[in-house]
């Protein structure tokens, strides 16, 4: 009966570690990644652990800019692919990135089933998108507009090259480029659950409603392909 009592408690720990791997994902990987469905922001992370030692990735999570800095050749390969757009560092323990890889190989192998593959699948959201949309993307970037959950306007922080709206935030990245690099689903992707530490605070309980991700895609795709014709100097 005891050796029942232990396989109980075996399978109760492994279901309960899953589920953390899954949450951790979600929470940290899934706005510039997917398990299957192609590149994002990031690599695909499908056979990752095939790939890299569990090591090096633990590593790698946890400070790659860290790596970057210090010379890793592999760290520095996937920055320079990746449009030199660093992953953020953070705090997750040895424990917590490995039920997240635990998470990804169980979730490539289709052990786990096909939830996260069609939560992350890869569409065009800016399809049917008009003027509208992109007029109103503009309008709550500059702060013109409100966002619906009193989420801060995006020039409080970023600025882009656009003559025909105020921006002047210099605290994160220019974006005018945002678009070419990382696509409809990348930014979308950021904008809606964003890994970036500051931004993730300040939208932490004023989430962006699809409505406005979709406008401020259209937006960004915009002024991605305007920006040739600005004139930085006059901003």
């Amino acid at each position: 009966m005891k050796y029942l009592f232990l396989l109980i408690a075996i399978s109760i720990c492994t279901i309960t570690k899953a589920q953390s791997g899954e949450e951790l994902y979600k929470a940290t990987c899934v706005a510039c990644h997917t398990i299957g469905s192609g590149r994002l922001v990031g690599p695909d992370l499908k056979d990752l652990n095939n790939k890299r030692d569990s090591d090096w990735s633990i590593q790698f999570i946890r400070a790659s800019q860290t790596m970057i800095k210090n010379g890793d050749s592999d760290a520095i390969a996937i920055f320079e692919e990746y449009g030199k757009i660093a992953m953020p560092d953070n705090d997750l323990s040895d424990d917590q990135i490995k039920s997240i890889l635990t998470y990804i190989e169980a979730t490539g192998s289709g052990s786990s089933g096909n939830a996260v593959v069609a939560d992350t699948k890869i569409v065009d959201i800016l399809s049917g998108t008009s003027q509208a949309n992109i007029d109103s993307g503009a309008k709550l970037f500059s702060g013109l507009a409100r966002f619906s959950n009193s989420g801060p306007a995006c020039s409080s922080c970023h600025k882009v090259l656009d003559e025909s709206t105020y921006n002047s935030g210099t605290l994160a990245k220019e974006l005018s480029e945002t678009y070419e690099i990382m696509g409809g689903a990348g930014v979308s992707g950021i904008i809606r659950n964003s890994p970036f530490p500051v931004m993730n605070k300040a939208y932490q309980n004023h989430s962006i409603t699809e409505e406005e991700v979709v406008d401020l895609t259209a937006y960004l795709r915009y002024v991605s392909e305007q920006r040739v014709y600005q004139h930085p100097q006059d901003i």
